[in-house]
């Protein structure tokens, strides 16, 4: 990957929120123009492909100052406060996603009772998975013989070559709860093949410990996928809730808990469905 690639790919993702944001107006307004301002040396023709490869969302005019186009709403995603009074100067109504990290006793604990010097999101990693990964092995293990075999799939991104390593550690898990056969890994998919994949499964496991917002765990809810997630932070206390008096999904924090994938592969098509529309009703809060 060269660095302007790599640049792009940064970019690409700081514009997340924005083009999720976009992408319902865009759908229903073909002709609304939107335009990306960044101070990356990313291309614009790299900024272009990178929001619709990965969000499903066409820039169309990709524009570099607010004097060549100004919009009239002006979202941040970026956090460069500087730029909301120049914006303003411009005539713009001016929407950021201000977010001011929160560093709770639970993260300090996790942090010194393991190791000191190593992110809180990078331990998360190296442990956040081998809950799940043993409770889908138990699934495996127990269901009925003449029942359809059930399959884990991993989806997610690599930055660099940490993350490659950090990625190798659960293929190796898998092998040894002999999983092989029933996990895939599925690397840096494209907006397009993620809707795919949110296509087919009845369940979405989400690992992350103490996030404040996890898109992933709302888009399974929207996609009519069953969420198992983190007990902890967003899930526990804004997303995963009762909608009308209805169970939305589950939430767990270990492996006994995330046994729930066996209780959802089992449910009947009815209490399944049932959960499905409460959850696909609590999605559209976000």
């Amino acid at each position: 990957m060269t660095v302007e690639e790599d640049q792009a790919q940064e970019t690409g993702e700081s514009v997340a929120l924005i083009c999720a944001t976009l992408r319902r107006p865009t759908w229903e307004s073909p002709d609304l123009d939107c335009a990306v301002f960044t101070g990356d040396n990313a291309s614009p023709q790299s900024l272009t492909s990178r929001a619709l490869d990965r969000f499903g969302v066409k820039l169309l005019h990709p524009r570099q100052a607010l004097c060549k186009f100004t919009p009239q709403f002006y979202f941040d995603t970026s956090g460069h406060t500087i730029t909301y009074s120049l914006a303003r100067i411009f005539g713009c109504k001016v929407t950021c996603y201000t977010n001011y990290t929160t560093i709770s006793l639970d993260m300090v604990s996790l942090v010194f009772s393991s190791t000191a010097q190593c992110p809180i999101m990078m331990l998360q990693l190296l442990s956040g998975f081998k809950p799940q990964l043993e409770a889908f092995a138990h699934a495996v293990g127990i269901l009925y013989q003449d029942m359809p075999r059930p399959k884990l799939q991993f989806v997610g991104s690599c930055w660099n070559k940490q993350d490659e390593e950090r990625l190798q550690k659960p293929k190796d898990r898998c092998w040894e709860l002999n999983l092989d056969n029933f996990v895939e890994f599925h690397r840096d998919v494209m907006y397009r093949d993620v809707v795919q994949l949110l296509g087919g499964p009845v369940a979405g496991l989400h690992s992350m410990i103490d996030e404040h917002f996890r898109i992933s765990v709302v888009e399974h809810m929207a996609s009519g996928v069953i969420p198992i997630a983190h007990n902890s932070a967003g899930p526990k206390m804004d997303i995963v809730l009762d909608e009308g008096g209805r169970q939305t999904g589950f939430l767990a924090s270990n492996k006994e808990e995330y046994e729930a994938i066996l209780q959802v592969i089992k449910m009947p098509e009815a209490e399944r469905l049932a959960i499905d529309a409460a959850a696909r009703k609590r999605a559209q809060r976000f």
